[in-house]
């Protein structure tokens, strides 16, 4: 896809540091038009400092004000700060700005579902009340779960790189495991074990979304745990 058909930017972004070191400021407006015709707009005087992309991503992709994620990342932290719109959205037009930036569109979707997975999320703005994101653990028999996992690489592979206690969201099902008394801590998505899928597959970002909330519903007791991001030894292309 042409940058056109996913959209373009607007204004010109010059970043210049704040008062404080771990933030740059904009100088002047810029913003996103995406394919719809929505505009993002960034006023002038706006802080950003990557904090709405997850640390383990924001070190293995390099200073954030430079090179073809600069852009991006200020569309997205802006977003993630107002919050006038839901956090499903603003991470979608953060994977369109990703791909107008000149990012690959296997490395722009293993970037969008380590955002998606440990990302800032909050309440709808219309409705006040939590967005869906905490899946309901599945009641399914682990032989039906196993048997619809082998059939659909996409969610096979996500539950493979979805982990909790050293075990993967498939290993929480074909080892029978017992549900732990308490809820568990930490929950770690490994970018580098989707990588081959996503090259493969080139799965939407619906189904993306889908397989990770389905992986993380497969482990018991883990609605409101911490999430991390590994990158393992992923090396995403230029």
């Amino acid at each position: 896809m042409s940058g056109h058909e996913l959209g373009r930017y607007t204004g010109k972004l010059i970043l210049e540091p704040s008062n404080n070191s771990q933030q740059m400021r904009t100088v002047l407006e810029f913003g996103f038009m995406d394919a719809d015709g929505k505009h993002w707009p960034v006023p002038p005087g706006t802080s950003v400092d990557g904090a709405s992309i997850p640390k383990a991503l924001w070190t293995f992709l390099g200073n954030p004000w430079e090179g073809r994620y600069r852009d991006p990342f200020v569309m997205h932290d802006y977003y993630c700060a107002v919050r006038n719109m839901d956090w499903q959205s603003v991470h979608r037009m953060f994977y369109r700005a990703l791909l107008v930036s000149g990012v690959s569109m296997r490395g722009a979707k293993l970037v969008y579902a380590g955002v998606y997975f440990a990302g800032p999320r909050w309440p709808d703005v219309a409705e006040g009340s939590a967005q869906p994101g905490e899946p309901t653990p599945t009641q399914t028999a682990p032989a039906n779960i196993l048997y619809a996992l082998c059939r659909d690489p996409i969610a096979l592979a996500v539950s493979e790189a979805i982990e909790c206690n050293g075990k993967s969201a498939f290993d929480w099902i074909t080892s029978g495991h017992q549900h732990p008394h308490d809820r568990t801590r930490e929950i770690t998505l490994w970018l580098d074990k989707l990588s081959d899928m996503v090259e493969e597959d080139d799965p939407s970002l619906g189904n993306l979304e889908a397989a990770i909330d389905y992986a993380v519903g497969l482990i018991p007791r883990v609605g409101g745990s911490a999430r991390g991001i590994s990158v393992g030894q992923l090396a995403l292309p230029d």
